[in-house]
């Protein structure tokens, strides 16, 4: 896990799916997951940040909130 991270309390979907994101090592009680689409396809991003979200599951971690806005897909997450 990176410093952005920390600093931050986000992460990308991403992250989160290519195992990249140690939920271990994160401090904090809430994570927002978030994935930015390419231009014209907000709603591609939707089953990668689902994904993210059942792996945090299984980590431990409960969906508190979903939104997305323009772009951007974000999935706050609260541990267990």
């Amino acid at each position: 896990m990176g410093t952005d991270s920390v600093q931050t309390l986000t992460v990308t979907a991403r992250e989160v799916v290519d195992r990249k994101f140690d939920t271990s090592a994160y401090p904090y009680r809430h994570l927002a997951v978030v994935q930015v689409a390419k231009i014209g396809t907000p709603d591609s991003q939707i089953p990668l940040v689902m994904s993210a979200v059942e792996m945090l599951d299984q980590a431990g971690w409960s969906l508190a909130g979903f939104t997305m806005a323009n772009r951007t897909v974000v999935a706050v997450m609260r541990r267990r």
